[in-house]
């Protein structure tokens, strides 16, 4: 989910050697450090979703399998273009983007024909953190909020459980990052290039703690109405324990559970209305 860590995983990863995409978006105001946001697979993810008339905060109906065919024949053929200009020979390289979460399935049948293996760090946060970062930089309300962070999370769950995989806190890589990258590196099968002791004084500046401006308590509940609050902290409670064992079917059960209430309530719920954001 956005807001969650992904730009200091990216950045640490790429620091450990992964290349980054040759064409980066700029950093802004509230990522002074950078994104790692590779323009041209932000713009292909962002396509998809307004092809299913959604954004990334506006994304509740989106659906990656219910793509008509001429779309997902189009995307894949963008994806190839943007895999074979990005990255072009490089052994091993990073990308990174929060709606990736939702698009992964039309990028994974396009990894599998081009030989590429995948793996993936799925980065959390705590969901007050998320929800209070991203109110403050769009004026999004949080209670709208807490649906597309739950959207966000469990279908990128979902769609990954058949790749090698590892989940990394935000506050683990803050307060440990050699052990937290070491960890996930074992976890879903990444040879870190440049070792993790390559480039520790530059990984140790880059992750400022000093950038990290939310902070959630103890007893932090989701915003909204039932069940969203419970289905949010049932789903934070999973992610914690998918961490310590990724292939634990109590927990996989649990997330099933989750996804199919949160489906349920989607369908039985009028879709919001577009969330307004604040530009400039």
């Amino acid at each position: 989910m956005h807001r969650s860590g992904t730009s200091a995983v990216a950045g640490t990863a790429v620091r450990l050697g992964l290349a980054p995409p040759r064409t980066l978006l700029r950093p802004t105001a509230d990522n002074p450090a950078g994104t790692y946001e590779p323009t041209w697979v932000v713009a292909l993810n962002h396509w998809l979703l307004q092809a299913a008339g959604c954004t990334w905060h506006d994304c509740l109906s989106f659906d990656a399998s219910q793509l008509d065919g001429a779309t997902r024949a189009n995307a894949s053929g963008m994806a190839r273009d943007i895999l074979r200009d990005e990255f072009a020979d490089a052994p091993a390289f990073v990308i990174k983007d929060p709606r990736l979460c939702l698009t992964l399935p039309v990028w994974l049948p396009v990894f599998q024909a081009a030989g590429i293996a995948v793996a993936v760090l799925l980065v959390m946060r705590h969901p007050e953190e998320v929800l209070q970062s991203i109110a403050r930089r769009d004026l999004l309300p949080r209670a709208a909020l807490a649906p597309v962070w739950l959207h966000h999370m469990l279908e990128a769950e979902r769609a990954t459980r058949a790749v090698p995989r590892a989940v990394i806190g935000y506050d683990e890589l803050l307060d440990d990052w050699p052990g937290c990258m070491a960890r996930a590196g074992q976890t879903a099968g990444i040879d870190w290039p440049a070792g993790i002791g390559g480039d520790r004084p530059g990984i140790d500046a880059f992750l400022n703690r000093s950038s990290r401006h939310h902070f959630a308590t103890p007893t932090s509940v989701a915003p909204g109405s039932p069940p969203i609050p419970g289905l949010v902290a049932m789903t934070w409670l999973a992610f914690q324990k998918l961490r310590e064992d990724r292939f634990s079917p109590f927990v996989l059960e649990w997330l099933d559970q989750a996804h199919a209430r949160f489906a349920s309530w989607r369908a039985t719920t009028e879709r919001m209305a577009p969330l307004q954001v604040a530009v400039g």
